[in-house]
């Protein structure tokens, strides 16, 4: 009898603890997390001050598939640094569009994150920004890139 009673006792406190543990890994994982900008650093949002320190060019879109055979798109985009001033964060914005050029989705992405080598005035970067699930009505064309915050 005593047996009995300790087993549902048992088991109700492995699973309260397996719970525990799920919700303290759910809250302890970002999926996205803001890069932590070191002390010192300078954002600019602005657009037109973000056009004097940094350029957008050659974007391409190519596709591959990952270990599960599901398609992978990527943009890439070289990013230069015409300010006089080291770089150390850029995040750009993607529109995707539809085949009538409506937008159907905005992502605002990190494209240089602080943990990097700063990039020098007049250097450029190649930045690769992946996605596996693209909004269902888009066009497959490359999706307008546009820098939304810089750091130095």
């Amino acid at each position: 009898m005593e047996a009995g009673v300790r087993r549902p006792v048992a088991l109700g406190i492995g699973i309260a603890v397996v719970a525990l543990l799920g919700l303290l890994a759910v809250w302890g994982i970002d999926p996205n997390p803001a890069p932590k900008l070191p002390a010192g650093i300078t954002e600019v949002s602005d657009p037109k001050e973000l056009e004097e320190i940094v350029k957008v060019g050659r974007l391409e879109i190519f596709t591959s598939t990952n270990y599960l055979n599901h398609k992978v798109y990527s943009v890439r985009a070289t990013l230069k640094n015409v300010s006089s001033k080291p770089i150390r964060l850029i995040d750009v914005k993607m529109i995707f569009v539809d085949s009538d050029k409506k937008t159907i989705k905005e992502e605002v992405r990190t494209a240089f994150e602080p943990k990097q080598r700063p990039l020098e005035p007049g250097t450029e970067y190649v930045a690769e920004l992946a996605f596996e699930n693209p909004p269902r009505n888009w066009n497959y064309r490359v999706p307008d890139t546009k820098v939304v915050k810089a750091a130095y």
